[in-house]
């Protein structure tokens, strides 16, 4: 009994040990790319099970970048695998550090893996018990040649789903499947049996996987075409089906708003976050349209890949492009089939609409989504191509064999060789994702067009010197810079006001060759673009105070501050404290600038010490003193009582010369010059 039992199981158990076989070598992997933001940067994932009520009320990227996210662009809610990433931090975390992090942070990166390897499997599990309810119509000569078990396979070993299960941030669209299938599960159980407890599961399913990632929501489409194209069912039951699924997505919707507000458009100024940021509208349609055909193309055959689609790894198209042309008119003829195909119920038909529908929400078509394409955002949608495959397979290719023998043997080798070529595709790339460094230093050789990519490899190696120099091995370090170079040179020739290249190359040269002027004109060109970059201002304050005696050159540098950020305080501040300290006898432009800070920084001790010295040096004593008076209220400074001394005494006022010249000397008994000044303002008022 108990092997009859097994047998029944046999499909899901191959299907299980197919797929956890796929991506068994990731679980020695550590972080790599955005699991910085959801994992290991993450500060409410971090706090474990205390930081959930953050997770859940706020934008996913606050946990990295602040609870103040209103800058970033195109608000994300997706708090679901944050909520697992912060239950395992709880529960399994412990002190780790990683190439990219520069101190330790609780995970477990093994742990992560696995869990990602068991939810997709768990996902495949689902999707074939699914499609066997869909296509139970369909009677397989074999039943390891059916169309649920073939589209299955080729689903799970598909090498385009390699970004989602062997990068631990693509859990969001693991989940978000997981439960989209659920929801599908649920509604043709209603429709098979009339168990409306499963309109409660599937408003569930729906809103968790909404919760997970927003491409659940397109499924309010597939779930109705699904019943549509493989049951008989009146109008009315698909309607009455739709609804649970439409309150969970309402629901997700609502909250949504609550947490961040509707920013579903990116209205961003960075290249870096619109790739379409310096193209027509004529040239971004034609560029999705080249993009669309890019998704066919490796769907069929996924070679090369790579995690960089940033500009200009996709290049700005126009509709002079031969190939624009060929992608629009395959999309006119699958969108005709599919027409064509819906009162036929055609699988071809079933295959364009879910192919069509879920990659709707990520085509760029309808809303810029940031990016010119990912292989991540066709997760879901190549199970279309997947079912087509399938179907050829198991229900057209019979017709074309003879006999059952052949066909089983022919079909067999086709399914072998298909499944063996994305297995290897599949593992070979998983190895790719072992880190940030293995993940970056391969694919620039795909995506070397790439500014993002380019600057981002560069970046990793910046990081590796860094982590060099704290050990105090300078030659690695230098080795390190030097080999990052190219890069970012190669990032600012694609993308000239790239900051973070700009900002990096510049410290590259201060640090290798002591060539700070070269710094300060990368810094200069990152502000044009970015006038509030704060490693520019830090860094340069830093150098600038310390390292750098070149009053003259101070000054222009500066100045060209000024025109970049205008109501920053630091470079007037600056620039007088510099005309302050070389032009003694001159002090009006060292006033002209000081001014101008201390209207931004009413606050600033040091700039109201400076104006009130430096008009007590041209004779404007009652000013001056207004300038000290304040200071001095914001903190007791022997040198500030004394020149409020001096000004009362240029004055005549003997006796309030004394008074600050003693508040001087207490705070500063030893000073000579102090005991001097108390002397002459004694001697003075005795007359």
């Amino acid at each position: 009994m108990a092997a009859k039992r097994i047998k029944k199981y046999i499909p899901q158990i191959f299907i299980v040990v197919f797929a956890f076989a796929l991506y068994a070598n990731t679980l020695e992997h550590q972080y790599a790319l955005d699991d910085k933001m959801t994992y290991w940067k993450n500060e409410f994932v971090q706090n474990g099970i205390s930081g959930i009520g953050d997770i859940l009320s706020y934008d996913s990227m606050a946990g990295m970048f602040g609870k103040d996210t209103k800058e970033l662009e195109g608000g994300r809610y997706r708090p679901l695998s944050l909520v697992t990433f912060a239950l395992e931090v709880e529960f399994f975390g412990k002190p780790t550090t990683d190439v990219s992090a520069k101190q330790e942070f609780l995970g477990n990166p093994g742990l992560s893996h696995f869990i990602n390897i068991l939810l997709y499997c768990i996902s495949l599990v689902i999707l074939f018990n699914v499609l066997s309810k869909l296509f139970r119509d369909y009677s397989a000569k074999f039943w390891y040649l059916s169309i649920p078990f073939i589209s299955t396979l080729l689903f799970a070993a598909h090498p385009l789903h390699t970004e989602i299960v062997a990068n631990i941030k693509g859990r969001d669209e693991i989940l978000a499947f997981l439960f989209s299938i659920a929801a599908l599960n649920s509604i043709i159980n209603f429709i098979d049996h009339n168990r409306k407890t499963e309109l409660i599961n599937s408003l569930v399913f729906i809103f968790l996987g909404a919760m997970s990632k927003e491409i659940s929501i397109t499924f309010l489409a597939v779930i109705p075409f699904s019943i549509y194209f493989f049951r008989d069912v009146k109008l009315s039951k698909i309607l009455i089906s739709i609804i649970p699924i439409f309150a969970g997505v309402i629901a997700y919707m609502i909250i949504r708003e609550m947490v961040i507000g509707g920013q579903a458009e990116i209205n961003a100024t960075q290249l870096m976050n619109n790739p379409f940021l310096d193209s027509t509208t004529s040239e971004r349609y034609a560029t999705v349209f080249y993009t669309l055909l890019l998704y066919l193309k490796l769907m069929i055959f996924p070679h090369p890949l790579t995690w960089d689609y940033y500009p200009y790894h996709i290049e700005i198209m126009n509709w002079t492009n031969w190939v624009v042309i060929l992608s629009l008119l395959i999309y006119v003829l699958l969108g005709i089939i599919a027409i064509v195909g819906l009162r036929k119920k055609s699988i071809y038909s079933f295959s364009i609409i879910l192919f069509l529908t879920t990659l709707s929400i990520t085509s760029n078509l309808f809303f810029n989504i940031g990016a010119f394409m990912s292989e991540r955002f066709i997760y879901v949608s190549l199970l279309g191509f997947c079912i087509v495959v399938a179907y050829l397979i198991s229900e057209k290719l019979p017709n074309k064999v003879n006999h059952l023998h052949n066909y089983r043997k022919i079909s067999s080798v086709i399914l072998i060789v298909i499944l063996f070529a994305f297995s290897v595709k599949t593992i070979s790339r998983n190895r790719v994702w072992e880190n940030n460094l293995t993940l970056f230093e391969n694919d620039i050789k795909i995506s070397s067009n790439s500014a993002k990519g380019n600057s981002t490899y560069a970046s990793e190696l910046y990081k590796l010197s860094e982590d060099a120099e704290a050990l105090g091995d300078t030659a690695l370090r230098n080795k390190y810079l030097a080999m990052s170079i190219p890069y970012f040179e190669k990032a600012i020739e694609i993308y000239p006001d790239y900051s973070e290249a700009l900002v990096r190359l510049g410290n590259i040269y201060y640090k290798l060759y002591g060539d700070y002027k070269t710094m300060f004109d990368y810094y200069i060109r990152t502000l044009k673009s970015s006038p509030l970059n704060a490693d520019v201002w830090n860094n340069t304050l830093g150098v600038m105070v310390y390292n750098v005696h070149e009053p003259e050159y101070e000054k222009s540098v500066w100045l060209e501050f000024i025109k970049a950020a205008p109501e920053r305080v630091d470079p007037y501040k600056q620039i007088g404290n510099l005309y302050y300290i070389t032009e003694i006898a001159n002090p009006d432009s060292a006033i002209y600038y000081l001014e101008k800070a201390i209207t931004l920084a009413p606050q600033d001790f040091e700039v109201l010490f400076q104006l009130g010295v430096s008009y007590g040096n041209i004779g404007e004593f009652v000013i001056a003193r207004e300038f000290l008076l304040r200071a001095a209220a914001l903190k007791d400074d022997s040198e500030v009582f004394r020149y409020i001394g001096i000004t009362y005494g240029m004055e005549g006022s003997d006796i309030k010369a004394l008074e600050y010249f003693e508040k001087a000397l207490a705070l500063d008994p030893d000073n000579e010059l102090l005991k001097q000044n108390v002397e002459v303002a004694k001697l003075r008022l005795r007359g």
